[in-house]
């Protein structure tokens, strides 16, 4: 970005320079054409990437305008499941902040992939978060606004990097923080990849930094036995941990309309993730 505004000013230099202080020398014209010719091409460059970059325009213009500032963004790279019976969803309880989410959470950085994000991007680890246990090398880190877009790029090409989303639905579901399932009839797992969310810039209390959310939204496909499995599960009621709920208490983030009471906070990416976008609420 930055280089492409220095290579600017400098075609706009010679042809300024060119037309008002060569006035009369055999040289002008070449000066003022190799200007505009430069000014030209720099022009096609940016209409080029406007086009490829046309759905994020607006976080392009974020980034660039972080870029100048010498500022870094904080990147959190998540996957949920939508896990659906009878027209509600299943909903986990986050043990960091206690509201409940879709089933999921961040990518885990590979043990080949940290010299390459250091080298390449020059991430630095999110210190607010622990690195240990569950936890352990999440995807949560911090790149320079310089090489933000080129991150992005990197990582939505899934290469170099976990791409698998069983664990997570493992640990929270299997074994790890409960055993609600039987390893029997949940071997594995059968999904759609619905789409992809990512929130502009923006900023979130706690980090006072700018930030940049994004999420695989999965729709879990299970097989007969998985059905009753899950149907059974939601038979037996809510608990601390999980809670079954329909659109309309996600849509309102656990306020309940018909009570009129707030039964418990939903996470904010739930909505998002069921609704294919990201909105302030």
């Amino acid at each position: 970005m930055i280089r492409r505004i220095i290579q600017t000013i400098i075609a706009i230099g010679f042809i300024i320079y060119g037309y008002f202080q060569m006035s009369g020398s055999e040289y002008q014209k070449d000066v003022v054409i190799f200007g505009v010719i430069g000014l030209a091409t720099l022009m096609e460059l940016l209409i080029e990437h406007i086009f490829i970059n046309s759905k994020r325009l607006y976080l392009l213009l974020q980034i660039y305008f972080l870029a100048l500032k010498g500022e870094k963004i904080r990147f959190s790279m998540s996957y949920l499941y939508i896990i659906k019976i009878d027209d509600e969803y299943l909903l986990v309880k986050n043990s960091n902040y206690g509201h409940y989410q879709l089933v999921g959470g961040k990518y885990k950085r590979l043990e080949g992939t940290q010299s390459l994000l250091k080298e390449k991007f020059e991430a630095i680890d999110d210190l607010k978060l622990p690195n240990k246990d569950l936890m352990k090398d999440d995807f949560a880190i911090f790149i320079p606004a310089k090489n933000a877009i080129k991150f992005l790029d990197w990582f939505n090409e899934g290469q170099n990097r976990e791409i698998n989303h069983w664990r997570e639905f493992y640990e929270e579901l299997i074994e790890g923080k409960a055993e609600l399932l039987s390893k029997e009839n949940f071997p594995y797992v059968n999904y759609n990849l619905l789409g992809r969310v990512t929130t502009p810039v923006k900023r979130t209390a706690g980090w006072n930094c700018p930030e940049i959310l994004q999420y695989d939204i999965l729709e879990l496909l299970p097989n007969v036995e998985q059905r009753k499995e899950l149907l059974a599960l939601k038979n037996q009621g809510d608990t601390e941990y999980i809670k079954w709920v329909d659109r309309e208490l996600i849509d309102c983030l656990g306020h309940d309309k018909r009570t009129k009471k707030k039964l418990y906070d939903i996470g904010q990416h739930t909505k998002w993730a069921l609704n294919m976008k990201w909105s302030k609420e």
